[in-house]
């Protein structure tokens, strides 16, 4: 086994770095020439024909992700990511162009011809902890924003305990900078570090999405970065169909459960992802059943009811009619306390429908 100490001498590192690769490669996937290309580009200083031709070799990868010292890998790994930046030197779109090629290679490189029995769940781990390894060297926000996306969609498909709250991943996703649970008024620690990268609200749709359909167990959590997705829709002409049916998962979600994210979910109807729904014949009811939680009470839900075939309305889009008309009658409390100063019983029963104003008291201490 090659010593770790091959990413820590400076001289001939590079030339370590190879032979490295060449001796732990699976050799029937390791290009014939690899060595002899590899020392002539380090002789000749060409750090962009080295670091292409690393990245093209499917056996030099297959090394990194496969052989069993994960140390040594991620070490090893670590020297190549750091080359890139010897490449920005000789061309800036070339070092873009090669980071993104090493990130693809790492996330999508087949090694079930490497001749190891490596669990899938085992080999997105590595590829996720060589993809860190990038992330902290990469300084374009664009790009860690990418590289993030693709460690949230590996853990969530082989490493889902990685996006639980209190682990790595899952801390950027369920906690803000104090190490708050990021549900409430709290803003999640990516969305922060996206606003400190300018990451454009369109580059960030990818990650909200993983992260939306990839944090488990909590219906919260996923309805906040599914509103955080819609909001990335900043212009009407930018709102496609992958905007729409984001639009309508958060729609639906906001009905669901209109309190727990009330603050987040207030601004809905002024998005313009949101918006398209009106003018969609497939979601136009959906947006009126919005307008009616975020603005409406319970009369109005109601006479929406009535017009659109009753509870049917309501279970056609997943919902539960009685906890629905449950959630009105709160919001329709909370619209009178903004109303009014005091409320007489006889408003308070009148408004919520209630039989009797016997029952008011019991919804005011609810």
């Amino acid at each position: 086994m090659v010593s770790s100490t091959l990413v820590t001498v400076a001289d001939d590192a590079e030339l370590r770095l190879v032979r490295y690769l060449g001796e732990t490669a699976p050799s029937h996937m390791l290009g014939p020439n690899f060595i002899q290309e590899t020392q002539g580009y380090i002789v000749q200083g060409d750090a962009v024909g080295l670091v292409k031709t690393i990245v093209n070799d499917a056996g030099a990868i297959a090394s990194l992700l496969t052989t069993p010292n994960a140390d040594e890998a991620i070490s090893a790994f670590s020297l190549l990511a750091a080359l890139l930046d010897r490449v920005g030197e000789a061309d800036p779109n070339e070092e873009a162009m090669l980071s993104q090629s090493l990130q693809n290679a790492v996330v999508s490189l087949d090694c079930s011809g490497s001749g190891t029995s490596t669990p899938e769940n085992v080999l997105a781990k590595r590829r996720i902890l060589l993809l860190s390894s990038l992330y902290n060297l990469r300084p374009d926000g664009p790009e860690k924003c990418k590289l993030v996306t693709s460690m949230i969609t590996l853990a969530a498909a082989h490493q889902p305990a990685m996006l639980a709250e209190g682990k790595g991943l899952g801390k950027l996703l369920t906690e803000d900078d104090s190490g708050n649970s990021s549900v409430g008024d709290g803003v999640p620690q990516i969305v922060t570090l996206l606003n400190g990268w300018n990451v454009p609200s369109s580059d960030r749709r990818e990650l909200f999405r993983a992260a939306a359909s990839g944090i488990p167990d909590s219906v919260a959590r996923k309805q906040r970065f599914t509103l955080l997705l819609v909001e990335s829709y900043t212009e009407a002409s930018q709102v496609d169909e992958a905007g729409i049916n984001a639009a309508k998962e958060a729609a639906i979600g906001a009905i669901r459960d209109p309190i727990t994210l009330f603050v987040h979910q207030r601004t809905m109807l002024t998005m313009p992802a949101t918006q398209a729904l009106a003018n969609n014949a497939a979601t136009k009811t959906l947006h009126a059943l919005l307008v009616i939680f975020q603005e409406g009470k319970l009369e109005d839900y109601n006479a929406f009811l009535k017009q659109n075939g009753g509870d049917k309305a309501v279970k056609d889009l997943g919902l539960d009619p009685a906890t629905s008309v449950r959630y009105m009658r709160i919001l329709s409390l909370c619209s009178l306390a903004a109303e009014h100063e005091e409320i007489p019983y006889g408003t308070v029963a009148k408004t919520l429908q209630l039989d009797s104003e016997k029952e008011v008291e019991s919804w005011v201490i609810a």
